[in-house]
């Protein structure tokens, strides 16, 4: 930076110092800090201000030379005093600010910002900028460094402004932003040999783009992608970059891999700095002794060595050591004997721990709420606990009967994925979830399925006892029949666009074809009655699968979502045909339970009858299809005729075996066959919000991308704006002559009143304020936006990679002045009208000056909205619960076939 003097010396000249005899003194000055000699140059310095105290020039040559002997405590007093002199100055307040930072002084925050504000000096202000971002970055908050950033405007050359790019990328690394990171990257480009800070951050950004998958951390990383991020930071931890310790020390920690810590011992090694706290810390974790490297790291901070409290912060994440943020979070609660604190824990991290906290006291849906705020490096961590948090709600599998399950957390994982369905608008799988909760109170729901005359409906009445269900040669069975218990016999057929109909068991079957003749359409058939084995199996009867009619057909595959176990029918004497293996392929494929039963065992003799059931256990092998025991054969024709009172009969059905599964495979285990439909169904549902969640969040994602750029554009515009305000006023000030023209028309009949009236009457000044405004402050707002369009949107359009002769009518589009930009345009002409005393008299005069004001004010309102906070969607932790929630039914089922296997 240049000498401050140099450019005093062209601001204020040299007349007092003539004058007063000083000019040997200055000249000496001068030549003793070209020389390197600065204590010299201080004393001729001093002795200036001796005479002249309120020197500018004798105030820059102590200032330069205080800060060439590294006198920091004498430039903080030097520069005060000439800030108060200077105060437009924006390189006085930087080197103010900057020598404030290296003495701690309270002040030195506040004349950065001072700098910032300066109207010419540009480089320093910029500088400035880059300065309060590094001090906000260094306190924990990218939020606020961001915001800085965005005030710096566009370079002038094509070439990008890499310091700038630099801190975009700490920043969204804090905020875990792995796209605006890379971008942010790719302007850096590799960093050179010296470029340690760039180095660190690359090697940040490796580790968060290799551990972008749920759940991972250094210790599962590839090991190419550890390489990378370990050689760019050691380069980063050789030229002292602060972070770079901490980053190297956690990798070391969360390795495995004995060639990288081997490495990374060598270079600590040499640099004599194996007993720091930090170091034994880390190796000790990386030989597996946690105890160790906490004691050591303890040690680090009673010692008040803050880079200690970094360091097991960071491993902290790295190892998900909920110990080690207990302990930091100790330390930062008190004071030790030697009066030594750790800083307190980031709020991402106190979050986190409160989560852990929730989570170990059974509050698992508050956990993932405190969660939900988590991001930047805790991410990855917090994603681990969110998953685990979601398993605990998932019990273990059952075995391959499905005979012993614990129930799921219910309660906790409907009502996550009713919240997630009310957040994604998804209705339909809201009401999904509301029926499971409606589910879970009902009894087992077993569906019996089969083809077309296969005796499905004289099975169901075989197995409740009763005649409840319509059999006949022809498919009666057209809808769902669902049958349940009632303290009294009755049943309710559900017509479409109708009455129900309430009918006795002896009426269901003509009271169907009624209804069929008429041309009405049954929904579905409620049979209930006052059977006790009801109260805990409700039955499916559906129509045959290869019924004549389609529609049969749709309704039969619906029991494949309402039944919780399925009871498959075969006809013996040709059982096993390809259309029933599809289907049967298909049930299985869904995850529920089947049962086979080969009907009509009484129509083979016994030889036979054993080469039907090999030949089907054969297929079912082929077909990859499980039973929940090796089939059966049976009659249900006798089994109907026995259970209602014929011994013989009932003797000869095989029944007796049929009865004994269904009361051991299916009553018995109601519980867990329920327990695993109803998981099986949630599974459903949650991979779908999954699903729906990543579409909302991507779309989110690209909303924000594409916010950015445009806060990117607008900025550029108002760089651009100030920058070229005065060529630019000269134009429009042009370019406005139309609309004078027409005001001038406008205030015609003004022109005959006496001049006394025009300054005096009241209604005849408004009239002309009214015109004034009105005629020139949205051709001046059009104008400017035009201008600012011109200047910056070809760049913007190269960027995108469109030609320019492309996209017409986007120029006058993108040209429209915002509501805001105008209103400060329309406050500027406002202002101008209001302070002159002949208003009339501006439509014929230049109104360069104002176009100018204009113009800053234009540029004003469009810096306001590109710093316009945009609150990060909710979606993306929608997204990250919905997820959760996925995986744990997906590695719930994972675990279901790796048992049944």
């Amino acid at each position: 930076m240049a000498r401050l003097v140099e450019a005093l010396n062209r601001f204020f000249g040299r007349v007092e110092i003539l004058a007063l005899g000083l000019e040997n003194e200055r000249s000496a000055a001068e030549a003793a800090l070209a020389k390197g000699m600065p204590l010299e140059a201080r004393e001729h310095a001093r002795g200036i201000l001796s005479v002249l105290p309120d020197s500018a020039v004798g105030l820059a040559l102590w200032a330069d030379a205080a800060e060439d002997a590294w006198l920091d405590q004498e430039v903080v007093t030097a520069l005060t005093d000439l800030a108060k002199r200077v105060p437009w100055r924006a390189d006085v307040w930087l080197r103010l600010g900057r020598a404030g930072q290296r003495v701690g002084w309270d002040g030195a925050r506040n004349a950065l910002e001072r700098a910032t504000a300066a109207p010419e000096e540009r480089d320093a202000a910029r500088l400035a900028l880059l300065d309060l971002c590094d001090l906000d970055l260094a306190a924990g908050d990218p939020a606020r460094a961001q915001r800085w950033l965005d005030r710096i405007p566009a370079p002038l050359s094509t070439v990008p402004d890499r310091d700038a790019a630099l801190r975009r990328a700490e920043c969204a690394l804090a905020h875990g932003d792995l796209d605006g990171a890379r971008a942010a990257a790719e302007i850096l480009g590799e960093p050179t040999a010296i470029e340690g800070r760039a180095a660190l951050v690359l090697a940040r950004l490796a580790l968060a783009e290799a551990g972008a998958a749920p759940g991972a951390s250094a210790a599962a990383l590839p090991p190419a992608e550890v390489t990378r991020a370990l050689d760019l930071g050691l380069r980063a931890l050789v030229l002292d970059v602060p972070g770079a310790a901490e980053l190297c020390a956690s990798l070391v920690a969360a390795s495995r891999d004995v060639l990288v810590v081997d490495r990374v011992r060598r270079v600590v090694r040499a640099a004599g700095a194996l007993d720091e706290p930090t170091w034994a810390a880390a190796f000790a974790f990386a030989e597996g002794r946690r105890d160790d490297a906490r004691r050591a790291l303890a040690r680090g901070l009673s010692a008040g060595d803050r880079t200690a409290a970094a360091a097991l912060l960071r491993m902290a994440v790295e190892t998900r050591d909920l110990g080690a943020l207990d302990a930091l979070a100790a330390r930062a609660a008190g004071v030790d004997v030697r009066g030594a604190t750790a800083p307190p824990l980031p709020p991402d991290l106190v979050r986190l721990r409160d989560a852990a906290a929730m989570a170990s006291e059974g509050q698992g849906s508050e956990a993932l709420d405190a969660l939900d705020a988590v991001t930047g490096e805790g991410a990855a961590w917090a994603d681990d606990m969110r998953r685990e948090i979601v398993r605990a709600w998932l019990s273990p599998a059952e075995g391959a009967s499905g005979s012993r399950v614990a129930a799921a957390a219910w309660g906790d994982v409907l009502r996550e994925l009713a919240r997630t369905a009310k957040r994604l608008d998804r209705l339909d799988l809201l009401a999904a979830t509301e029926a499971l909760a409606v589910e879970r109170e009902r009894p087992l729901r077993a569906a019996v399925l089969g083809e077309f005359n296969a005796g499905k409906s004289t099975f169901l009445n075989a197995l409740l006892g009763e005649d409840v269900a319509p059999t006949g040669v022809l498919p009666t069975t057209a809808t769902l029949h669902w049958v349940a218990w009632a303290p009294d016999p009755f049943a309710r057929i559900v017509v479409r666009g109708g009455q129900d109909r309430v009918v006795p068991h002896a009426a269901v079957k003509d009271t169907l074809r009624a209804l069929g003749a008429s041309g009405a359409k049954v929904a579905r058939v409620f049979i209930y009655a006052p059977i006790e084995r009801l109260k805990r199996v409700e039955i499916l009867d559906t129509p045959g699968f290869n019924a004549p009619d389609p529609d049969h057909i749709a309704e039969a595959r619906r029991a494949f979502d309402e039944a919780h176990v399925v009871i498959w029918l075969l006809d013996a004497p040709q059982a096993m045909k390809e259309s029933e293996r599809r289907v049967l392929s298909e049930i299985s494929a869904l995850g529920v339970p089947v049962q086979i039963l080969a009907n009509k065992a009484d129509r083979l003799k016994p030889d036979a009858l054993e080469t039907v059931l090999a030949h089907v256990r054969d297929s079912l092998a082929a077909s990859a299809i499980t039973s929940l025991t090796p089939p059966i054969a049976f009659s249900a024709r006798l089994s109907l005729k026995g259970r209602l009172g014929d011994e013989a009969a009932l003797a000869a059905s095989g029944w007796a075996e049929v009865e004994a599964l269904f009361a051991e495979q299916i009553v018995d285990a109601s519980d867990a066959l329920r327990e695993r439909a109803l998981r099986r169904k949630a599974g459903r549902i949650a991979a779908e919000l999954a699903q729906a969640a990543s579409a909302r969040a991507a779309e989110d994602r690209e909303a924000g991308r594409r916010a950015r750029a445009e806060a990117d554009r607008l900025r550029a515009s108002a760089a651009y704006l100030r920058r070229e305000r005065r060529t630019i006023a000269a134009a429009i000030d042009k370019a406005l002559e139309p609309a004078r023209r027409e005001l001038a028309a406008d205030l015609r009949p003004i022109a005959a009143l006496p001049e006394e009236r025009k300054r005096t009457d009241a209604s005849v000044r408004a009239y002309v304020q009214e015109r004034l405004v009105t005629r020139l402050s949205w051709p001046l707002s059009a104008e400017i936006a035009r201008a600012a369009h011109a200047g910056v949107e070809p760049g913007a359009r190269r960027a995108r990679g469109v030609d320019d002769d492309s996209e017409g009518g986007v120029e006058e589009a993108g040209a429209a002045p915002s509501p805001r930009a105008a209103a400060h345009v329309r406050a500027v002409v406002m202002g101008m009208v209001a302070v002159h005393d002949a208003p009339d008299e501006l439509a014929a005069r230049s109104i360069e000056g104002v176009v100018e004001a204009a113009i800053d004010a234009f540029a004003m309102a469009l810096s306001a909205e590109a710093e316009a906070p945009v609150p990060p969607p909710a979606s993306a932790a929608v997204e990250l619960r919905a997820q959760a929630l996925r995986a744990a039914f997906e590695a719930r089922e994972a675990s279901v076939d790796a048992s049944r296997a």
